[in-house]
């Protein structure tokens, strides 16, 4: 009687009380607790404020990694406070043997799991489908982004106006030692719905040790159907009444460079001298509207794309964004194609963007006039060709609907050149399902029409209109232990997206990817078999583009180890539909560790066995038709830490062939990246770049040699993501005979407004 009464009672009050009071019954939720009046959070990273000890703890903690669903050698405690203005996240991170720590300061975005850190994961429309994330490590240095749960990506390029302070805690004798973590996160910053609070969080914790350990305040199975589906609620938030904001944030930039060149037998040398004034504005009229402006941004000097071998490449490369603009809910960007590829946009002068996030429905929608000067491609079965890109104006709409277990989008994009030579129109929809909890679906449609043709000189011009469609369909199983694809990409010989990134056309592909594993074997944490295969045909002639069937392992360990081996027993391709098929067979090998903490990362990749040369052999209809030769192709990467205050980062890459015991082609790519620490503000970064490619004349081949260096040296002053300050100098050097040289200093500086009015000036 008395346990049917306490029921009796209990389904009362929850259907008195609503959601809240069912909500704070879960024992996985996290409670924040209001900060009283004139109190202020001091950002010092400790938790010495009074009013952390009225903000509930939450601790109960499982490990995720390296054995899901154990419990973790370190305990970790997580509090949440918020004002009128932010949320208030900090973090205790306990830890028995402080001295195995590792708490060096990295550049901006540069916290991984080499590190101690902390990292919440906010999802403040409450669907689970992408979340905004904020990580800080023991010695302060940040890194935040966005994750996607469609595709389980994590997106480290869009910036948000947030702090974070770290503190070690005090050797106190009888109390474990550690370091606290305290993040402020603006609502700003924040993506919520108006009179919506079912909002979620995770918080994580990175112990990298022998095993290398991650910690999360809520279970994530293996057979989950994305890291973050299964964010806990966060509850007690009160919104503030309004949730209008407007930023803005002017930049100047003065740049002072050199140019010198050969033109014929003599030398000639450009000066010149310019300053620019841009504007970023930022404005939130209602809790699920953004609006977005800028005016003659510039992007030059801040950052160097790491080089990428292209000599033996038949195909454009792909290549990520880094420009503010198109930060504003990055994931509404991503679809099962890469339907928008805002590299495209070469030379923006100026931009109007409005972004619209509510729980039923987002969408974003962008005008852009781009100067151009860039390359469109102009893709084909067999390989990418190009056009120079005139100036252009665009449209660019996107909407997408989650809906429980189905989103359902649709991307409709324009642009028109300049001097009336044509546009490019394309338009589809998409669709996620998840398809109970071990299979989902994703597909897009696309149809395109272009107007701007390549006339006989390879300039575009406006033409007959051509059509073109574009299918892509993906499923995806996931077990405990096992992983299944199947996927198919359809596109037609007319399909072409100048705003989006299609480098191969007239194609038709399905792949298949089967992989069992095992946890816990010997020495390795996973261990999985796969086999990976895939063909693409050419959809004009039939003929096959390329073949490949890999079996292969990929395994974890300990010391941050993750080691694979694929043997492509069959991989074929063609050059063109009238060449023979180049049938290659080698072995790729490669593995990801920590040597050391003075030595935090390594990563190489090295594939050697009888590979294709796409550009030697004879021709066949103007095309080179290749040959397998005996070759190799290897990356490698690393992350030194010679000195607490000395981040070194060197990358190498090549590539070779050989003939009759005489190399035929070898192609390097170098960076050295030095980054000197004053301060978790104050860096200076280093960085020297070298490509080089030589080919041996050869029978219908034309000898080739280049050669280019680009050195860099920049001070950067970072106090946040709306207040910057870069001063620098950069040289570049292209070509063996008679190079090309430029010489540039810059200063770039970018405030935030309201930065200056909180300062008083």
């Amino acid at each position: 009687m008395r346990a049917l009464l306490a029921f009796a009672l209990s389904t009362l009050l929850i259907a008195c009380c609503g959601p809240v009071a069912a909500q704070n019954t879960d024992p996985l939720t996290i409670t924040a607790a209001r900060l009283l009046p004139g109190e202020q959070i001091k950002l010092d990273g400790t938790l010495a404020h009074p009013a952390w000890q009225r903000a509930p703890v939450f601790d109960r903690f499982v490990e995720k990694a390296p054995e899901n669903g154990a419990t973790p050698s370190q305990r970790t405690r997580v509090q949440v406070l918020f004002d009128d203005r932010a949320l208030y996240v900090g973090v205790t991170a306990l830890d028995t043997k402080p001295e195995l720590m590792r708490d060096l300061a990295v550049r901006h975005d540069g916290v991984i799991r080499t590190q101690d850190f902390v990292v919440v994961y906010i999802d403040a429309i409450g669907t689970r489908s992408s979340a905004q994330w904020f990580r800080v490590n023991a010695a302060g240095s940040v890194a935040d982004g966005m994750h996607t749960a469609s595709d389980d990506s994590e997106d480290f390029a869009p910036d948000f106006d947030w702090d974070a302070a770290a503190a070690r805690l005090p050797q106190v004798a009888g109390e474990t030692p550690g370091w606290t973590a305290v993040m402020r996160l603006p609502f700003a910053s924040l993506r919520f719905a108006e009179g919506r609070q079912d909002w979620r969080i995770m918080v994580a914790r990175r112990l990298p040790r022998q095993q290398f350990h991650l910690f999360s305040s809520v279970p994530i199975p293996r057979d989950a159907a994305s890291f973050i589906a299964t964010l806990q609620p966060l509850a007690g938030v009160e919104l503030p009444a309004s949730h209008q904001f407007l930023s803005l944030r002017p930049g100047l930039t003065m740049r002072h460079s050199q140019r010198a060149g050969a033109t014929g037998a003599s030398s000639a040398t450009e000066r010149r001298t310019d300053t620019e004034a841009s504007l970023d504005l930022k404005w939130r009229p209602r809790a699920e509207l953004v609006l977005d402006a800028t005016l003659n941004p510039d992007f030059s000097q801040v950052e160097l794309d790491v080089p990428q071998l292209a000599g033996n490449s038949r195909f454009a490369l792909f290549l990520a964004e880094k420009r503010p603009f198109f930060f504003e809910s990055a994931d509404l960007l991503r679809t099962p194609t890469e339907a928008l590829y805002t590299r495209s946009f070469t030379q923006p002068r100026g931009g109007l963007r409005a972004t619209w996030r509510g729980p039923q429905w987002a969408g974003s929608a962008f005008a852009i006039r781009d100067e151009g000067g860039g390359l469109v491609l102009l893709p084909g079965a067999f390989a990418t060709d190009y056009a120079e890109q005139p100036a252009s104006d665009s449209l660019t709409v996107r909407a997408r609907s989650d809906t429980g277990t189905l989103a359902l989008g649709g991307i409709a994009s324009a642009r028109r050149y300049a001097g009336g030579r044509g546009d490019n129109t394309v338009l589809g929809p998409d669709v996620g399902w998840q398809i109970g909890p071990q299979w989902r679906m994703r597909g897009q449609w696309l149809h395109s029409r272009t107007t701007a043709l390549p006339d006989a000189t390879g300039r575009l011009q406006s033409a007959a209109a051509v059509d073109g469609d574009r299918l892509r369909l993906r499923a995806l199983r996931k077990t405990g232990s096992s992983e299944t694809k199947l996927g198919l990409d359809d596109i037609s010989t007319g399909f072409r997206h100048d705003s989006g990134f299609v480098n191969q056309a007239g194609i038709r592909r399905i792949e298949a990817f089967q992989s069992l594993g095992w946890q816990g074997l010997g020495p390795f944490n996973e261990f999985y078999l796969n086999v990976n295969a895939f063909q693409v045909r050419d959809r004009h002639s039939g003929a096959v583009v390329q073949q490949v069937i890999r079996p292969g392992l990929w395994s974890t360990a300990a010391r941050n180890l993750e080691w694979w081996l694929e043997f492509y027993a069959q991989s074929s391709l063609r050059t063109s539909a009238q060449a023979p098929r180049l049938e290659e067979r080698y072995l790729s090998t490669g593995l990801v560790m920590t040597p050391a903490s003075w030595f935090p990362l390594v990563d190489v990749s090295i594939d050697l066995g009888r590979l294709a040369d796409t550009a030697a052999g004879p021709s066949v209809a103007g095309v080179p038709a290749g040959e397998v030769r005996p070759g190799g192709r290897f990356n490698l990467s690393a992350r030194l830490r010679p000195l607490r205050a000395l981040e070194l980062e060197p990358r190498f890459s090549g590539a070779w062939l050989e003939r009759d015991g005489t190399r035929t082609y070898r192609e390097t790519a170098q960076q050295w990246l030095a980054v000197w620490h004053f301060d978790a503000r104050h860096t200076l970064r280093g960085i020297v770049q070298r490509r080089s490619l030589d080919r041996l004349a050869e029978s219908g081949v034309v000898a080739e040699q280049n050669l280019s260096r680009t050195e860099s040296l920049t001070y950067a002053w970072r106090r946040s993501a709306g207040t910057r300050l870069y001063l620098g100098f950069s040289r570049s050097r292209e070509g063996r005979v008679a190079p090309r040289r430029l010489n540039e200093t810059f200063l770039k500086l970018e405030v935030d407004v309201d930065e200056l009015r909180a300062l008083g000036v």
